[in-house]
This record gives C-alpha cells, sequence and structure tokens, in this order.
C-alpha cells in the first residue's frame, strides 16, 4: 500500500512537473572555425530557415570579395552552402531577406554621396544569383534599406532633408517617393507589411508651437501614395517616438513615447488609432500610472516609489518620471497586440551621476561607456488602442553602443516569457497579463555534447534574435573544451546557433 501511494505521488508529482511550460532548446548547429575566420552575419528567413554570411580570403582572384553563404532550416540543418564574389569596388552596406530572396547592399567604395549602388540578390530555393547596379544622379546618404515584392526602397537624407526613393528590381528608373522633403523633419522608421503588401514610414517633426509630433505616410510596393496624416497631440504634450502596425487597409495603430512639450524625455507611452481619413484616438498613459511599470526593483524600492505615487495622488498632485525608452516593434498575436520597449541611459565614468527620477547626468572629465539598459516593459492592447495589461523584466549588466533590441517574446498572451541573453546565460521571465507566472531564471546555453565547456573569456555573444512563430535564437562564437567525450577535439572554437522556444 505504501509503495503505490510512493509511486503514484512521483507520477502525480512529474505529471505538474511536465504541465508546466518551459524555455526549451530543440536545436543547436555548430561551425567549425579557425581563430583567423571573420564571423557570421545572421539573417532570421521565417519558415525558410538563417541566412549565415561571411567574407572569406579569397585565394582565387585579386580583384574580387569572396563571401560564403549558408542557409540552414527551422530544425537548424545546413540546407546548402555556397559562395559568391563581388568586385573590390564595392563595400558591404547593409542586407535585407523577402519571399525567395535573400539581398546584400554594396556600395561604391568613394566618398561621393552619389555613389553607385550594387543590389546582389540570392534565390534561397535555387542558390542562383542576380546582380543590379544602380547609377546615381542625385546626392543622398543612405540610412534605410527595406524590400517588398521587388520593389527596393531606400531612405536617407538629401541636402540634410529626409528623402525615399524606390527602384524596381533591374529597373534604372527611381521613384522619388512624396512628401519627405521638408525641413524639421526625421526618419524615424522604415516598416514592411508583408501582410498587405504595404510600407510605412513614420517620420518626427517638429510642430509650429515648438513640440515634436509624429507624421504617417503609407505606400503600396509600387510606392503609390495611400496615407498621410499628421497625429494631432494634446495640449502641452509631444510625441517622441513610435512604431506602427496595421490592422487593415485603412486603420493603423501607431505605440510610441510622449513628453512633455519641449522635452525629448518621455513621461509615458501612448497608442493612437488612426483612420485613412485622418480620423485619430490617442491614448495616453503616464508611467506612474502603469501597473507594472515599476515591478522590475527590488521589493523595498518599488514600495517606496508607489507610496510616494500614491501620496502625490491624494495631495492632488501630478506624479513625473521620466525615461528614455526604446519602443520596438508591435507583434500581433491572438486577436491582441503587444509592444517591447527597453529603459536606458547613457552612461559615464569618472564622478558621473544618474538620477533616477529625472535622468539628469552631472560629473566633471566624464566620458561615454555605452548605454546602460534597465529594464523591459511590455504592453497588450487591443484593437481600439486600450491598454490592457502591462508588466516589466529587470536587465542586468548590458551596456552597449548600439541602441538594439535585448529582450524578447515567446510564448501566447496567456503566457510568454521574456527572453535575453548575456554571455552564456539565457534569463527569462513567464508572465501572464498583470501577473508573473515564474520569476527571472538562468539557464546556461544547451551545448552539443555532454562534457562540453566554455571558455566564457575566449567566447563571444552576438545577440538574440526573433525568428518565426514564437520560435527564437541566439548566436555567437564559444571556445568550447572537453576532456571527456571519445570523437570529440579537445578544444574547439565554434560558430553556433541555438534555437529557443517557449513552451
Amino acid at each position: 500500500m505504501k509503495k503505490n501511494l510512493v509511486f503514484i505521488f512521483i507520477f502525480f508529482t512529474l505529471s505538474i512537473f511536465e504541465s508546466f511550460a518551459q524555455l526549451q532548446q530543440p536545436g543547436r548547429i555548430e561551425i567549425p572555425m579557425e581563430d583567423e575566420d571573420e564571423d557570421f552575419s545572421v539573417i532570421p528567413a521565417g519558415e525558410k530557415g538563417i541566412v549565415m554570411y561571411r567574407e572569406v580570403r579569397n585565394r582565387e582572384t585579386r580583384m574580387e570579395y569572396k563571401y560564403q553563404v549558408i542557409l540552414v532550416d527551422t530544425a537548424l540543418n545546413k540546407v546548402w552552402e555556397n559562395y559568391y564574389f563581388i568586385n573590390v569596388r564595392y563595400v558591404l552596406r547593409g542586407w535585407e531577406y523577402f519571399g525567395d530572396y535573400f539581398y546584400l547592399l554594396f556600395q561604391r567604395n568613394t566618398e561621393s554621396l552619389k555613389a553607385d549602388l550594387f543590389v546582389f540578390r540570392i534565390n534561397l530555393n535555387t542558390k542562383a544569383s542576380e546582380t543590379f547596379l544602380i547609377e546615381r544622379e542625385y546626392a543622398m546618404e543612405l540610412s534605410e534599406f527595406e524590400v517588398l515584392g521587388n520593389t527596393l526602397i531606400f531612405g536617407g537624407y538629401s541636402n540634410n532633408l529626409p528623402t525615399i526613393v524606390c527602384y524596381e528590381f533591374g529597373k534604372s528608373a527611381p521613384k522619388v517617393l512624396p512628401g519627405f522633403y521638408a525641413d524639421r523633419t526625421q526618419i524615424q522608421h522604415l516598416e514592411i507589411n508583408d501582410e498587405f503588401m504595404v510600407f510605412n514610414v513614420l517620420t518626427n517633426f517638429r510642430t509650429n508651437d515648438g513640440g515634436r509630433s509624429l507624421s504617417l505616410k503609407s505606400f503600396d510596393q509600387y510606392g503609390e501614395m495611400l496615407k498621410n496624416i499628421n497625429l494631432q497631440p494634446s495640449e502641452e504634450r509631444s510625441l517622441l517616438f513610435g512604431r506602427t502596425m496595421p490592422l487593415d487597409r485603412n486603420t493603423d495603430i501607431i505605440v510610441g513615447t510622449y513628453s512633455r512639450k519641449r522635452s525629448d524625455i518621455s513621461r509615458g507611452i501612448f497608442i493612437a488609432r488612426v483612420e485613412q481619413d485622418g480620423e485619430q484616438i490617442i491614448n495616453y498613459y503616464n508611467y506612474a500610472d502603469l501597473k507594472n511599470f515599476f515591478s522590475y526593483m527590488k521589493a523595498k524600492r518599488q514600495r517606496k516609489i508607489e507610496e510616494r505615487i500614491s501620496r502625490r495622488k491624494v495631495k492632488g498632485k501630478k506624479n513625473k518620471f521620466n525615461y528614455r525608452l526604446l519602443v520596438h516593434e508591435v507583434v500581433k498575436q491572438d486577436g491582441k497586440f503587444i509592444m517591447v520597449g527597453e529603459a536606458f541611459y547613457p552612461k559615464y565614468e569618472h564622478g558621473s551621476y544618474h538620477s533616477f527620477y529625472s535622468s539628469s547626468y552631472y560629473g566633471n572629465n566624464a566620458y561615454f561607456e555605452g548605454y546602460k539598459y534597465t529594464h523591459a516593459v511590455v504592453f497588450g492592447f487591443d484593437r481600439r488602442g486600450r491598454l490592457l495589461w502591462d508588466n516589466s523584466f529587470e536587465i542586468n549588466d548590458v551596456i552597449s553602443y548600439d541602441m538594439d533590441q535585448y529582450v524578447h517574446i515567446s510564448g501566447s498572451e496567456d503566457e510568454m516569457a521574456l527572453v535575453y541573453m548575456y554571455e552564456n546565460e539565457i534569463r527569462s521571465k513567464v508572465i501572464q497579463g498583470n501577473d508573473v507566472v515564474e520569476g527571472k531564471t538562468f539557464n546556461e546555453l544547451e551545448l552539443s555534447f555532454e562534457d562540453d565547456i566554455v571558455n566564457n573569456n575566449e567566447s563571444e555573444y552576438g545577440g538574440l534574435e526573433k525568428w518565426y512563430g514564437g520560435n527564437l535564437f541566439v548566436y555567437g562564437v564559444q571556445k568550447i573544451k572537453n576532456e571527456k567525450d571519445e570523437g570529440v577535439r579537445l578544444s574547439r572554437k565554434v560558430f553556433f546557433i541555438n534555437k529557443l522556444k517557449y513552451k
């Protein structure tokens, strides 16, 4: 009887454990590297897999650069590998993926702003390549490169004014898009939506009363303008930064940060629903009014902040918290929408001081160390632009010169993991709307063999990327030792990709 009870208890315990969703690592690929080898750049290509490319030593010719390109599938199996050659007169400027094609963008190696552009595209199904030379008569400093259908979209500045130019691949006639060549305007984002085959350009402009707002311009794949709408912020507010998400062909959601007028530091988030005829509703959410904006803090500090907010509300005073917040793309999930943002501040050494409440900086002879990330925030909202829930996730140790996205999400709105990587460690937190299902956890990257040991001092971790269907992947270079497993090198250097999935 006792044995049966023990068996039932163990079975029940294991069943409960297995029923919980977990962050899993269902696949890994390693590419052997020598010390002098260049790292790969990696590009998520949806359900086609991942494209990896790098420049390698060219022993065949002196007048061409040699690029190694590898396609791996969603199980991280190598599909094909090939080499391509580019004339040395061109330097690599960017890349893009759309449909069946992977694109590399090169520019003539000259300081002229009229330098020729050279587009090299590879069919991921056949490995076949095509080239397109763009000889320009206009001066333009490039900052954006996107592809929609067969159209190449270039964004940048001409005579210090924002400019968008389109080309149909293989056709030399440019199409300069209307509505951008204006003073006091900056391009924020050029975003592709392949569901509706449109692209949105969000610009930030200075208003006549000294504030800032955002303008949405939408185009079809042929460069024909569909929308041209300026957001109208409420009095004494400026709109600083935003990202767009088309709901359908007539309606867009824009999510971003707002500030008091004439300030460059945000005080909260806004969610705008914009119709094609210009009708718009903008909802504002002060950081102090969010339920979990400060929940990433240690309990004592969070309690002090929340008590301060309550006292000021009782006295009828406004709560003012200023943050620098990166706003990342809006994700559609289960009929709702989710946006991830990351709070940061510039970090200086030698006597610098950061004020949590005002984001002020003090100190003499300080030099810039990079952007220090403090926490991620995630917001869920509906089609009407109404905030449904919010949550946050502490970010430790991340300092970067590049303002990249570090925290990504995996799972569904019912239960999702917030994930970022630091060195050999995956850090995650599981939430369900406003609630925390599982606090911060730390998982090491899984390796290929049981007795592999990573030397973190000689490893370089490239990052974490969103992939397809809630899958993520991490990548980088690892120096690994293995003194026990048979048939494995004692020491090896590899470029790796690990697949991640919360389920």
